[in-house]
């Protein structure tokens, strides 16, 4: 990892009952490696290391909540993960102190650093972390930064994260075919930027006989960029079931915000409709016909 100009910005503590419940018979062990980092916080990367060992790999559970400001899936996150956000905001952990910790730490090390993110306040960290996880090959670490949480969402938002870096990060997504319902509202940051990105990137897979990211139709009906029509009718009449149900979704977001196009997809989309064999994309398709 290169070394990058750091912000020194202090963690503020999270409320306690934010997380700390969550832990159950957790907690007890989680106050006392607490005790100890505030005698020693130089213990941090020692005591992180052995959470998964001590404190367990099993699923907190509970399904989508929202604790604090972030929304998050639960059924994701597990005990080590949660102990290692109630140890980093409880002793205000540094940016360089965490960036340590990613530095030297292993893939699972990481990927707790990274899961905590979710729950940590945004700031230098934030992006800092987001970028090493647009970096790298190692697909637990995109999936900590970036799935069952609405993170990147609330990262853009604040501005912590660049629509650029945004962009790349949600590119890739696409490009190892990762569900993106697992970026909670990440659609919002739909663009006619990115949605050229997916539609290059698209292309390029066709060309090499590989699928396409089906979440792209939706992406591009959301934001439309040119070609976008012509991609999202073509989907209608894909041999993938997947695919052609993603096209319709996509021309139904289109629909919403740009009616000049509503005409040519109703026609499309009567001429398909009785030829449509799964139930679900016919109810699609008759919704579009209807222009």
């Amino acid at each position: 990892m290169t070394a990058a100009p750091l912000t020194a910005m202090v963690l503020r503590p999270m409320s306690k009952s934010a997380t700390y419940e969550l832990l159950g018979p957790a907690a007890e062990l989680a106050d006392e490696l607490l005790a100890e980092l505030q005698k020693d916080r130089t213990r941090l990367p020692v005591l992180w290391r052995g959470l998964p060992r001590r404190c367990g790999k099993e699923p907190i559970g509970g399904g989508v909540q929202q604790i604090g400001a972030a929304t998050v899936d639960l059924d994701a996150f597990r005990v080590c993960d949660l102990v290692a956000v109630h140890l980093a905001s409880s002793i205000q952990a540094t940016d360089p102190e965490l960036i340590d910790l990613f530095s030297h730490g292993d893939i699972e090390e990481r990927a707790m650093l990274l899961r905590s993110l979710s729950f940590l306040p945004l700031g230098g960290i934030t992006n800092d972390l987001l970028g090493e996880a647009l970096r790298t090959n190692i697909v637990l670490h995109l999936e900590a930064a970036m799935c069952d949480s609405d993170l990147l969402a609330r990262a853009i938002a604040a501005g912590v994260v660049d629509a650029d870096t945004a962009n790349r990060l949600l590119l890739k997504f696409a490009f190892i075919d990762m569900d993106l319902t697992r970026a909670f509202s990440a659609e919002q940051h739909a663009s006619e930027t990115l949605s050229t990105m997916l539609q290059d990137l698209a292309t390029e897979r066709e060309a090499a006989g590989r699928s396409v990211w089906r979440h792209t139709y939706r992406m591009l009906g959301l934001a439309p960029c040119p070609g976008a029509l012509g991609r999202l009718i073509g989907g209608l009449e894909h041999g993938d079931d997947g695919v052609r149900q993603a096209a319709a979704d996509g021309l139904l977001a289109l629909r919403g915000i740009d009616s000049s196009s509503n005409t040519l997809i109703a026609q499309f989309a009567q001429e398909r409709t009785p030829r449509e064999p799964r139930a679900a994309i016919r109810e699609q398709l008759q919704q579009l016909a209807t222009s």
